[in-house]
């Protein structure tokens, strides 16, 4: 897992991060992925029933739809 490390200052109105360092981070290192079986041209996608990101090759999600240029 990544070290992170942060320098949070208090505002009466909110909370700011004002420093954040984040090292090598990996896909695998957040915990809300799931990127096994991750191949070449795989996208992610989120998952409501695990409230995961998936790693697939393949959408096939009938809430999905997807508009774009010419190709």
């Amino acid at each position: 897992m990544a070290n992170i490390k942060a320098k949070i200052r208090r505002n009466p109105d909110k909370i700011t991060a004002q420093t954040l360092k984040v090292g090598n981070v990996a896909l695998t290192d957040l915990t809300d992925i799931n990127a096994t079986g991750t191949s070449d041209g795989a996208v992610l996608l989120y998952n409501g029933t695990t409230t995961k990101w998936d790693a697939t090759t393949i959408v096939g999600n009938q809430n999905t739809n997807i508009t774009g240029g010419t190709y």
